[in-house]
């Protein structure tokens, strides 16, 4: 297991204009550039920590990179050809813990037999925990976008606004099996949730691969880099798609997990695998969780649980 260093970061923020069933017409340019202008005006300042744990020359420096006005664009899966991770691995065949095989919402669990796709039935224990009962490893309180706070033995992450909002924690990984459990609140539609993984800079998470859920059961995975253009550019590797394997509708759980082998992107919903992209344009990163209220407002979700395997076979 890691010993891991609790730390700090600060929520950014990720736009949500023109997205998959969305009505809401693409603005122009100099609309763009007006609300990118009034994004800078109102970010959050840092505040600093509290509690004395890290001595503040180790804390990273706190940066909110504004989003909006971005034009999401759908484009075909890239065609990249590098091959995963060389170093092979033996695979493990320990045995699932319970948590590992936590049922849908509805079924009994102890009925529920795992899915084969499932990885935590083969990988064992995990690399890195977090099982929510603090907040060592995350922030607390609110910013423009987003509030969180801890209770329950979970995490409560609030959209604030319709824009994503995320934040995000250790360790840096670089091929891994990701794992979040999430309950909804009352929700609605596009309202979403889910990960943002491979962020280069933990002290500038504007880059990374976003993989979530929606309310009404859609799944998609985009790609997001904020130095691209004047207002960055987010690219719908798998684009929003309805799939039975994610429970929709309020007070639902969910089991999101993201396979990241090389090039190779793997997506799961409560241990059924979704489907497989290659995407070369992030190799390593710190990851984090998001939260969109796009129909509810101050959308909540519960994390309860995030859990890290390093380096997996799949």
């Amino acid at each position: 297991m890691k010993q891991i260093l609790p730390i700090l970061v600060l929520a950014v923020l990720l736009s949500g204009c023109s997205l998959i069933n969305t009505p809401t017409a693409i603005p122009e340019d100099s609309e763009m550039a007006t609300r990118v202008a009034q994004i800078l005006t109102s970010m959050p300042t840092a505040t600093s920590q509290t509690g004395g744990q890290i001595p503040s020359p180790l804390l990273p420096t706190i940066i909110s990179s504004p989003t909006t006005g971005l034009v999401e664009t759908a484009t075909s899966v890239p065609t990249a050809t590098s091959a995963p991770s060389a170093t092979p691995l033996v695979m493990l065949t320990i045995a699932p813990s319970a948590t590992a095989t936590i049922a849908p919402t509805g079924q009994p669990a102890s009925t529920y037999i795992p899915p084969a796709s499932d990885p935590t039935t083969r990988l064992g224990g995990p690399d890195w925990s977090d099982t929510m009962d603090n907040s060592n490893y995350w922030p607390t309180g609110a910013d423009q976008f987003t509030d969180i706070a801890f209770s329950g033995g979970a995490m409560q992450l609030t959209g604030l606004s319709t824009t994503d909002g995320w934040r995000m924690t250790f360790p840096e990984e670089t091929n891994f099996y990701l794992e979040a459990i999430f309950q909804v609140s009352d929700c609605s539609g596009d309202d979403r949730y889910g990960v943002i993984a491979r962020v280069p800079q933990l002290n500038s998470p504007d880059r990374g691969y976003l993989f979530g859920f929606t309310c009404d059961g859609k799944y998609s995975l985009r790609r997001w880099n904020a130095s691209v253009g004047a207002n960055g550019e987010m690219v719908n590797l798998v684009e929003w798609k309805t799939s039975t394997a994610v429970n929709a509708g309020s007070s639902q759980t969910n089991r999101l997990g993201l396979m990241a082998i090389g090039d190779r992107l793997v997506l799961y919903a409560n241990g059924q695998q979704l489907t497989e992209v290659r995407d070369s344009t992030f190799a390593t990163g710190y990851f984090g969780m998001f939260v969109g209220a796009r129909e509810t407002d101050k959308f909540t979700i519960r994390v309860d649980q995030v859990r890290v395997w390093e380096n997996p076979e799949q």
